[in-house]
């Protein structure tokens, strides 16, 4: 009987140790998480130039918010929940005439009942330089009381896939229906990882290699 009980307690202890050691295997073997991968920062400066009504206009209402109206900002977009949507040039610098490397699709919305603060969604999408036909997802809020509004970036595709950082605005006003917003980006994206070799075609799809 003792050695009965000997005998199961020796082969837990071989069946733990086994498990064990597969765990172990599996954490040497395992791909590091995203996270870990080695990352290099970007650093852009654009100039995005927003023109809010009149001749060329370039960002529309979509949707009329049910209010109330808000008083710190002035119509007609100045009701809660005002939604608009944004198909703007961006240059390299600031002159509206300046090279034109992009452009920025996204919405806005009124998105308090008393303060001059909106939310904001936009990509900007490349079109020269670098990262031409990449994009850049950033997301946040624009509040009007602020000099400089930051943003965050939430993702980025071609080139630039993966990306994650912060965006610096500055709004430059030159009449009361055309603006530029400066954005200084900074973030940083993975370092492309090698793919490994494929493997050969087994002779027979009943066949893999072990």
């Amino acid at each position: 009987m003792a050695s009965s009980v000997a005998n199961t307690t020796s082969s837990k202890r071989r069946r733990l140790l086994l498990l064990l050691a597969a765990a172990v295997a599996l954490t040497i073997l395992a791909p590091p998480p995203v996270s870990a991968l080695r990352r290099r920062a970007v650093h852009l400066t654009v100039y995005v130039q927003e023109i809010l009504d009149g001749p060329g206009q370039t960002e529309k209402l979509l949707i009329k918010g049910p209010g109330p109206a808000n008083p710190s900002l002035w119509p007609p977009h100045n009701y809660f929940g005002d939604t608009i949507v944004m198909d703007d040039l961006v240059t390299e610098a600031v002159a509206n005439n300046s090279k034109p490397i992009g452009r920025v699709y996204g919405i806005y919305m009124t998105a308090s009942m008393t303060r001059p603060v909106y939310t904001v969604s936009f990509t900007l999408h490349l079109t020269a330089g670098p990262y031409n036909g990449s994009t850049i997802v950033m997301a946040g809020i624009d509040d009007d009381d602020m000099g400089v509004r930051e943003h965050a970036v939430v993702g980025g595709t071609g080139a630039l896939r993966g990306a994650e950082g912060y965006v610096f605005g500055i709004v430059k006003p030159f009449t009361s229906s055309y603006v530029v917003m400066e954005l200084d980006i900074y973030m940083t994206v993975p370092v492309p990882v090698p793919r490994p070799k494929a493997r050969a075609a087994a002779a027979s799809p009943l066949i893999t290699d072990q």
